[in-house]
């Protein structure tokens, strides 16, 4: 801020004879404007807390495959639940509240994971082995 007001005061002495109120205006926001720029992207620095958060969120991924055919509403409850059971250890628990979704209208499945290539293809070796006799992948989205 005081480089800012340095500046604006470097200004008004060299421009002193041509001072009307509209050229004082340019001169004010010009000198200003980068301050509070500069004040308003201070503000947004994240602590080290904060790009921990944002830096796990970035790394959570999504699998969506869609199945064959609709699985019947009485037996959801339990395929989630062995699911969830079988690979719960490739969750990130810090991120999702829930890391399985079924959309029965458009017969998908949508898992949220910890970003891993290792993960994801240990998630639907599981997938495809244990649940065959459940539902059948058609395709990954």
């Amino acid at each position: 801020m005081g480089l800012s007001l340095g500046i604006f005061q470097w200004v008004i002495y060299w421009m002193n004879p041509s001072i009307n109120p509209f050229s004082l205006w340019i001169v004010l926001a010009w000198t200003f404007g980068g301050g509070i720029t500069g004040y308003l992207i201070g503000l947004t620095r994240l602590n080290k807390e904060d790009k921990r958060e944002l830096k796990s969120l970035l790394k959570i991924k999504g699998l969506e495959f869609e199945i064959s055919n609709p699985i019947a509403p009485e037996n959801l409850t339990s395929i989630i639940h062995r699911l969830f059971k079988d690979i719960e250890f490739y969750f990130d628990r810090t991120c999702s509240k829930y890391p399985i979704e079924y959309y029965p209208q458009n017969k998908t499945f949508k898992i949220y994971y910890d970003g891993k290539l290792k993960s994801k293809e240990q998630i639907l070796k599981i997938i495809i082995k244990r649940y065959k006799d459940e539902f059948l992948i058609e395709s990954i989205i």
